[in-house]
């Protein structure tokens, strides 16, 4: 007996007018991804990878600050968290809202 496995394929990304892939839809069709995921995907479509960079890291006794710095193209923003991913994942989130508030201008 021969088993077949299927791959499921996720759906086109829809292009807006302009020729530029919809930020807001990609968020709306992928529920579930992080930031630092949806932020990624969208590089990969725009020819413009996210690049991290941890800057500062206070690692005090019961409370550490870390700041990481994304740059996505022209943009750079940067996000601070108790611990690496929380600050990587706000560095993310601050990017993909400039990202969204650009592409409605």
């Amino acid at each position: 007996m021969s088993q077949s496995r299927h791959r499921a394929e996720a759906p086109p990304l829809e292009r807006e007018d302009s020729g530029t892939f919809s930020l807001g839809k990609m968020i709306t069709a992928k529920p579930g991804k992080t930031p630092i995921q949806v932020l990624h995907e969208y590089g990969m479509k725009t020819k413009n990878i996210p690049v991290y960079e941890c800057e500062r890291s206070d690692v005090q006794i019961h409370v550490p600050t870390f700041t990481f710095r994304v740059t996505v193209g022209d943009i750079t923003c940067t996000g601070e968290g108790t611990s690496k991913k929380l600050a990587k994942h706000r560095a993310a989130e601050a990017a993909i809202n400039i990202l969204k508030a650009n592409a409605s201008i």
